[in-house]
């Protein structure tokens, strides 16, 4: 093999180091479940909301972890909500490459996901050429670090893209569905397009925030610095819990006419 082809393969004793099977903790669910109860329930009506919610997460997700492995990335982990009360670790196959080496883990907050692709590992040296001598090398690296910028600005996008397709798809056929599918669909279907606007809005960590910072490294070839970027992510979780969650009526001002026109 040449220089030009150094594969970057992470470390096999890592691997083997997961423990494989289920993990549950009754703490964290009955804590999630508590939470939940006092509020978000109003009724059935949101239990198939909550239903709708995981579904359009689940999508959401998905979306980051196809387009992650179509460019070779690998990911560690894919959750759908937060508090992770059950999740479930495979045993780990021989390179790290196959979808069964992916974590999958499920919480009782609803408030979002995560993908977590491998990244390189903090004391590795800080110079990519020297790791990644090679086109080749580059190509086929696990590390999501190390993907060209348009790779990553298409994996940021892939869980909004995911979304919107779903809307697309749902929304057409919600008058041909009886009736006892309609109000799962019609949720599912606001419920994706709510979640591609929020997620495409430009404030890191939302995935919005994070296709502007690979956009601008595709224009400029330069990344922006870690202190910089952890600047963004501090600011944009501020801003995320005061405005959805804490001062939430501007949402409303937007969703309420949005229902009206589709629904």
């Amino acid at each position: 093999m040449s220089d030009d082809e150094i594969e970057i393969i992470p470390n096999e004793e890592d691997s083997q180091s997961l423990e494989s099977g289920f993990s549950f903790s009754w703490f964290k669910l009955i804590i999630g479940v508590v939470i939940c109860y006092f509020w978000l329930f109003d009724g059935w009506d949101s239990l198939i909301v909550l239903l709708s919610l995981i579904f359009v997460v689940v999508i959401h997700e998905l979306g980051h972890v196809v387009i992650g492995k179509s460019f070779g990335c690998i990911i560690e982990e894919m959750q759908v909500f937060l508090l992770s009360f059950v999740s479930y670790q495979p045993k780990q196959v021989a390179g790290n490459s196959s979808w069964r080496n992916i974590k999958w883990s499920l919480g009782t907050l609803p408030l979002g996901g995560f993908t977590a692709f491998m990244t390189r590992p903090t004391d590795a040296v800080d110079d990519a050429e020297e790791l990644l001598p090679g086109e080749y090398a580059i190509r086929t690296s696990p590390y999501i670090d190390d993907k060209p910028a348009w790779q990553r600005l298409l994996i940021d996008a892939g869980g909004v893209l995911f979304n919107c397709a779903t809307f697309l798809i749902v929304y057409p056929l919600l008058s041909h569905l009886p009736s006892s599918w309609y109000v799962f669909c019609a949720t599912t279907a606001f419920m994706s397009l709510i979640m591609a606007v929020f997620n495409f809005l430009p404030v890191f960590p939302l995935d919005g925030g994070r296709i502007i910072f690979s956009f601008y490294e595709l224009v400029t070839g330069k990344k922006p610095s870690p202190k910089f970027v952890n600047i963004c992510g501090a600011v944009g979780f501020i801003l995320i819990i005061l405005f959805f969650w804490i001062l939430p009526g501007w949402t409303d001002a937007i969703i309420n006419p949005l229902l009206e026109i589709l629904f």
